[in-house]
This record gives C-alpha cells, sequence and structure tokens, in this order.
C-alpha cells in the first residue's frame, strides 16, 4: 500500500512538472517566429508630388532600377511649392538674389544598396538681372548623367509678361556614382526633366504651356 502511494505521488508530481514545462514553452516569446516585414511598393509617381507622369514614373524605375522609394522628407517637395518659390522670386525682382527653390530627391533601394536622383529647378528673369534670361523659346540641356528643359513662362499669377518672361528650366540630375550613364538613360534623363517642366508650366498657369510639346521625344535636341 506504502509502495502504491509513492508511485502516485511520483506520478503527479512528474504531472505536475510536465504542465511547467508545457506552460513555459508555450508563454517563452523565444519560440514565437516574428512576421516578416516586406518594404511596400511604392507609387513612382507620388515621389515627387505633382511633378512626375506615368511616363515618367516608368524613366524613374529604369534610372533607379526600383520601384521601393525610401521614405524621405525631401521627396515629399512638389510642384506646389516650386511653384511658390518660382512666383516670389519674379515677384521679388532685383531684390531676388540668387534663387534656391526647394528640390526633389529621389532615393530607391536595390539590395542593400541605395540610387538617387534629383528634381530641380533654376530660374532666370531680366525683371531680377538674372544671368541667361536672354534665352528664348524650349531649349534642351545636356551635362553628364544629367537633361534640363528650358522654356518662358508668361503668367498672370507669376506676373511675368511676353515682354519679361520667367526663364524656368527643370532639370533631372542621376547622382547614383554607379549609374549606366547618359548612353543607356539620357533618354529617361528626358523624360524626367521634360516632366518637370511640364507640370511647372501648368502650376503657374504659363500661357501655352510654356510652349513645351505634349511628349519628350517631340523636345529640340541638345
Amino acid at each position: 500500500m506504502r509502495a502504491l502511494m509513492v508511485s502516485t505521488a511520483r506520478v503527479a508530481a512528474l504531472a505536475v512538472l510536465v504542465t511547467l514545462v508545457a506552460g513555459c514553452t508555450t508563454s517563452d516569446p523565444e519560440f514565437k517566429a516574428s512576421p516578416s516585414v516586406k518594404s511596400p511598393e511604392v507609387d513612382l509617381t507620388k515621389a515627387c508630388p505633382g511633378l512626375i507622369t506615368d511616363a515618367a514614373g516608368e524613366a524613374l524605375k529604369d534610372v533607379l532600377q526600383s520601384s521601393h522609394l525610401v521614405n524621405d522628407d525631401a521627396q515629399a517637395v512638389g510642384v506646389t511649392a516650386m511653384g511658390k518659390a518660382l512666383e516670389e522670386f519674379y515677384r521679388a525682382g532685383p531684390k531676388a538674389g540668387e534663387f534656391a527653390a526647394p528640390a526633389c530627391t529621389v532615393t530607391g533601394t536595390v539590395g542593400r544598396g541605395k540610387r538617387v536622383g534629383e528634381i530641380r529647378l533654376a530660374a532666370a528673369s531680366r525683371n531680377a538681372g538674372a544671368p541667361g534670361a536672354d534665352q528664348t523659346a524650349v531649349r534642351v540641356t545636356r551635362a553628364d548623367k544629367e537633361r534640363g528643359v528650358a522654356f518662358d513662362c508668361v503668367s498672370t499669377r507669376v506676373g511675368s509678361t511676353r515682354d519679361m518672361p520667367l526663364r524656368i528650366t527643370a532639370f533631372y540630375k542621376d547622382r547614383y556614382q554607379g549609374s549606366r550613364g547618359d548612353g543607356v538613360l539620357g533618354e529617361d534623363y528626358l523624360v524626367l526633366a521634360h516632366s518637370g517642366a511640364v507640370a511647372i508650366a501648368k502650376e503657374l498657369g504659363c500661357e501655352n504651356n510654356g510652349g513645351l510639346p505634349e511628349g519628350a521625344s517631340a523636345l529640340p535636341k541638345p
């Protein structure tokens, strides 16, 4: 009888031990697998609000070799902020000084690396005594891993006139050192610069959209 009681006690103790081990196993956070978090697919047309069309979004994807964008405040700079800066530049006249419009920097992730591009503006006006204001009509500028599209803006919002237009140049610059460069990506750079130029022309209400063609392929040669 005593042996039976000892055996029963051992079984009970073993049952308690098993219960405790099972309880520790299920509640220990080390045994819970962390869910994998993937970077969201970003709509490239929203990288620089209002500046990038669908066609330019495809060009940007080709340049960055990525549609995954780093979340950066600089990417939130869009057509509204740039348009306001241009308006203030022209209205300041001789007091404008050196024009410094906000630029939109776009950063794409490729594996563990990053590729960076930038949409920026330059402005000139005889009203401000700025160099380059005497150039007219739509022109394309070219530099290493960069394209620019320049045009004249006559706008009631800005206050610019045909006799004294606001000269605007929209640039796309590829800032990735390992880029495939002009030979492969030159047309993409031009599409992005054209997209920015057209967006700014529409934002400011430039007469005849500054003379800009609907597509980058119709732009004059640099």
